[in-house]
């Protein structure tokens, strides 16, 4: 029998027509986006300016939009090569153009969003310097005929002398809508070609325009941002470098100059210019950008003043923040488009977390950039809406919240104008009852109704400040028992993964090996069981305490037992981190609820951990010192970090307050309040064993021990 004989061959790929269409509709998501994608082409033609102009009637399957620029214009070869070629290599080879700008779109995919706006693309074009006009008619409806391939789809051009007097550029006539017009659509696509170029960046002349009809007359005319995005109350601009150093100026609007004063005078500077290292030790993946960021206060009694100055209403104001505001990135001046919803960084879900500290995306109007040279890991993703998920685009989210935190730190102290609060003084012990019972009782000295009257209420009240202090005491334990639970997924994974895997083998081997095989792998595999199953039982051990099983019942222990305990939770990400502490040697007795000390404990080391990992690597230390003077406990901890800012030494122990980018602020508060139910405190001290950050908590009562 003869074998068969051995062919080779090769084949190319052969697309259907319908791909255009395909790509149109699913790369490009919606006609507002399809339309921003061809003002950009016009802006890497070189325009100064491009007209969209829409006829009637706007509704699908009839009407038209015009979309003409005054820019370099295209050849007949331009269109018949790189304009008819997709994915053109042509802007990958030519990253700028002939006056220097920054093309925007490299994936050579943007043409393709004339085919998402309407049905029928009708082309005319003259380049600069050229000699002839250029017509081009492209039926995307053709390209829906599931028998053709894209190579039988003919698009007819013309090409005839340049008539005298005109000037270059490019007129893109999209008849046949595919979607229906409305007061929203404009009202959608006016803030977000506004929003188009940065307003922050080297001055570059490009106007848009609107000619619309006129039942859609108030939209129409260029397109410029809202005079209120001109006007915040909070400001806060400069760079983060490639090391991961902001250095920023932040200004803020002050609100006792009178409205007629120029807006430079009422834009006060703080003077204190944030340098300030993100991640310690590491050059920043994503590179070096720039930022400004402008906040708004939306109550009516700050929106007020700016409706009076520039003769709007609270309401109009309202809905340009609302239809303005928002981060943008601009790479290379040019903005890239985000998800519809645009709050691509969940500010909204921040504010909600901590509404006292935090803004909301109506309230920020951000201005961040970018370039294609600096920022080389940040690519668009193909639908043209985002970045592509990576590394470096969550490094750069993780940046932009860091330099945020910084404006809404300053905010807050603008908005409060608070005196700086003792750190000694606890919740509960502003609820005392007795002042108002003296008082009385000397108003009315011989009314016996209404002494049992205050007696009883006196009895009632100590009870219910009783209750409210068990109820808080629950949600301290819950704070912190949140923090506790990252711990418990990362030191739990690796045991529960491990015996899983020997029960696993363990398992094969009885169904595969003979018995006497079996029973020579089974103790070395119970063995790795038992030394997985003992890392388990000691981290449930180490968080046994913060269960509340056993709250209110004080132990006997020692201020390095407690210590020790736990540290040993946050030690796989000390070692992570490289810091060196130091604990104290001595053994001081205690008398205490375990789970209250360890919550003061590990919101100490958990708030100098985040801090030291902003620090550079080398020389991260963290120096704990403890002392017993007559009947009272004292706890030092103390950091090499970057330290408590001068501004807000006074702020840190308000509830909700937080200089961290995703805190809640309740840390210091938990740590402060625990301390007070000791009558103790926590203060913040000038001077430490580190240059970093010391804190000291005192405990005076309740703690046993004998004394020292």
């Amino acid at each position: 029998m003869s074998k068969a004989k051995v062919q080779r061959g090769s084949a190319t790929f052969r697309p259907r027509a319908r791909i255009i269409r395909t790509l149109g509709r699913d790369l490009i998501t919606n006609e507002i986006v399809a339309l921003q994608e061809l003002v950009k082409n016009a802006y890497d033609a070189d325009a100064t300016g491009v007209t969209l102009t829409f006829e009637e009637p706007l509704e699908a399957g009839a009407g038209f939009i015009e979309v003409a620029d005054n820019g370099d214009g295209m050849t007949l070869e331009t269109i018949r090569t790189a304009w008819m070629e997709p994915a053109t290599v042509a802007k990958v080879e030519s990253p700028q153009t002939r006056t220097g700008r920054r093309v925007t779109g490299e994936k050579g995919i943007g043409r393709f969003a004339s085919a998402r706006v309407a049905r029928i693309l009708d082309l005319e074009t003259r380049a600069r310097g050229g000699k002839a006009d250029v017509h081009v008619q492209f039926d995307w409806g053709v390209f829906d005929d599931e028998s053709l391939f894209l190579d039988q789809v003919k698009c007819e051009w013309e090409e005839k002398p340049r008539r005298r007097g005109t000037k270059s550029g490019t007129r893109l006539r999209l008849v046949g809508l595919n979607d229906t017009w409305t007061d929203k659509s404009f009202t959608t696509l006016r803030a977000e070609l506004s929003r188009l170029v940065s307003p922050v960046q080297s001055p570059d002349t490009f106007e848009v325009r609107l000619l619309l009809p006129e039942r859609f007359s108030e939209y129409a005319g260029s397109v410029v941002a809202s005079r209120i995005l001109a006007l915040p109350h909070y400001q806060l601009a400069g760079k983060v470098t490639a090391g991961g150093v902001i250095d920023a100026t932040y200004a803020q609007v002050n609100r006792d100059e009178p409205l007629q004063a120029p807006r430079e005078q009422r834009l006060l500077e703080d003077g204190k210019k944030p340098k300030v290292r993100l991640k310690g030790g590491k050059k920043s993946g994503c590179g070096p950008f720039g930022f400004e960021f402008r906040v708004w206060d939306r109550e009516p009694r700050d929106l007020g003043p700016l409706a009076t100055e520039l003769g709007s209403t609270i309401y109009d104001l309202r809905r340009d923040l609302d239809a303005g505001c928002g981060i943008s990135i601009y790479r290379d001046r040019f903005r890239i488009l985000m998800p519809p919803n645009d709050d691509w960084l969940r500010l909204n879900l921040r504010r909600v977390q901590n509404p006292t500290m935090r803004v909301s995306n109506n309230q920020i109007a951000g201005f961040v950039s970018i370039s294609a040279d600096r920022n080389p890991g940040m690519k668009d993703q193909s639908s043209r809406q985002g970045i592509v998920d990576s590394p470096r685009f969550e490094e750069f989210k993780e940046s932009l919240l860091a330099v945020l935190a910084h404006l809404e730190t300053r905010r807050y102290s603008a908005r409060r104008h608070l005196r700086p609060k003792k750190a000694d003084r606890g919740l509960f012990q502003k609820l005392d009852f007795a002042p108002v019972r003296s008082h009385l009782r000397k108003l009315y000295p011989k009314n016996k109704k209404l002494e049992k009257y205050l007696e009883e209420t006196a009895k009632e009240f100590s009870h219910g400040v009783v209750e409210v202090q068990k109820v808080v005491a629950r949600y301290r334990r819950l704070a912190t028992l949140g923090k506790l639970l990252d711990v418990v997924l990362h030191e739990g994974r690796t045991p529960v993964a491990t015996i899983s895997k020997e029960i696993e083998l363990l398992r094969r081997s009885t169904e595969e090996a003979e018995p006497s095989r079996v029973l020579e792998r089974m103790p070395s595999g119970l063995d790795k069981i038992d030394r997985q199953a003992s890392v388990l039982s000691l981290l449930f051990r180490r968080l046994e305490p913060f269960s509340g099983r056993k709250r209110g019942r004080p132990v006997e222990t020692t201020s390095l037992r407690l210590l020790e305990n736990t540290l040993e939770l946050q030690g796989k990400r000390v070692d992570r981190l490289g810091v060196h502490v130091e604990l104290p040697e001595k053994e001081i007795p205690l008398i205490v609820d375990e789970v209250e000390m360890q919550m003061i404990i590990w919101n100490l080391l958990d708030n100098a951990l985040y801090w030291l990992e902003r620090t550079p690597r080398r020389g991260r230390r963290i120096v704990v010192q403890t002392e017993r003077v007559a009947a009272e406990f004292r706890m030092i901890v103390s950091d090499s970090g970057p330290g408590v800012p001068e501004e807000i030494e006074g702020r840190i122990f308000d509830p909700y307050f937080s200089s961290k980018p995703d805190g809640v602020g309740l840390g210091l508060v938990i740590v402060g309040e625990t301390a007070a139910g000791y009558d103790g405190a926590l203060e913040l001290l000038a001077d430490g064993p580190l240059p970093g950050a010391t804190f000291r908590v005192t405990l005076s009562k309740h703690i046993g021990g004998a004394e020292e």
